[in-house]
């Protein structure tokens, strides 16, 4: 039997406009990998890439996907401050924020800086279950952390006690959790194969309710290792990060497809079409992108943009 050894979390939290800029992105998610049956084995988490905007008290997170394992070992588990609601995100939205943010000069980071039918445990509520485009998606809200736990080692999703830890501390604060694998089966495996080691598989597009615009960090502390971070986040007044750096565009709409660009200094792009990125942010707005390597140690919070709502409708 396959067995699923990246368990990704996508603390979607991040749902606002975050997302990694690169030509040639890498592995870009945000993940617990872990090998459920060989517990002295783990995988290390290089990159988290995202895509970050708001709707009025809506959270948008848009994970870009690429990994270079086994298929069926592939997953994620993203927590989410209320239930959301999955799809697959059509067009480029990548490829145009990293066209958008280009910069002439390198970049300088700062220091320091065939699956299993769903089981449901008792204290899990599995809230919806579908295929979406590439993806097996499930929707899922636990009223215990054992019960959670449960739930995802039947499912083969296997977690590290790092890793439980975090994932508990979302449990006890209500939220929910959306599942996501590689759907079974083997119609189109070859293409879903090739699109997943290229980064050109469809984005994972989340959508909650939140009080706060977010990235979940807090839940891929237990990954070993630095973890590269490239965030795109989409904020009036977007904030310091510690140990990372920022670099903000203003974004002004152009035509029926573009944008007009105020960058930094050394910004390449002043204008241009950016279809997709229109269609989700139809009056522009301030661009900010998070670059930064962080260690474990780095990642024991979640990264706070921007306040919502006083209180998320459930």
């Amino acid at each position: 039997m396959a067995r699923l050894t990246q368990l990704a979390l996508i603390g979607a939290f991040f749902a606002l406009a975050v997302w990694l800029g690169s030509p040639a992105p890498t592995q870009g998610c945000i993940a617990i990998p872990y090998r459920p049956q060989d517990s002295d084995i783990e995988m290390n988490l290089p990159e988290q890439r995202a895509f970050l905007y708001r709707q009025g008290t809506t959270e948008h997170l848009i994970l870009s996907v690429q990994y270079t394992g086994a298929t069926a070992e592939f997953a994620w588990v993203i927590p989410t401050e209320t239930r959301a609601r999955v799809d697959v995100q059509p067009g480029a939205p990548f490829h145009e924020l990293w066209k958008l943010t280009r910069i002439e000069q390198p970049n300088v980071m700062m220091e320091g800086a065939g699956a299993r039918a769903p089981g449901a445990a008792p204290s899990v509520k599995v809230l919806e279950r579908k295929i979406a485009g590439p993806y097996d998606v499930a929707v899922l809200h636990a009223s215990s952390g054992g019960g959670l736990y449960q739930w995802l080692r039947e499912n083969g999703f296997g977690l590290n006690q790092k890793s439980r830890s975090a994932l508990d501390d979302y449990v006890k604060k209500g939220w929910y959790f959306v599942a996501a694998r590689i759907r079974p089966g083997k119609k189109g495996r070859d293409e879903i194969d090739r699109a997943l080691r290229d980064g050109t598989i469809a984005p994972l597009h989340i959508a909650y309710r939140a009080t706060e615009l977010s990235y979940p960090l807090r839940v891929t502390a237990g990954n070993p290792g630095s973890s590269k971070i490239e965030l795109f986040v989409v904020a009036d007044q977007p904030p310091r990060q510690a140990g990372l750096e920022s670099r903000s565009f203003r974004l002004t709409p152009l035509g029926k497809e573009g944008f007009k660009v105020a960058g930094p200094p050394g910004a390449v792009t002043e204008s241009g079409d950016f279809p997709t990125l229109r269609k989700l942010l139809p009056r522009g707005g301030t661009l900010t992108k998070y670059t930064g390597l962080l260690a474990e140690t780095e990642r024991q919070r979640d990264l706070v943009f921007a306040r919502l709502s006083d209180s998320a409708v459930r």
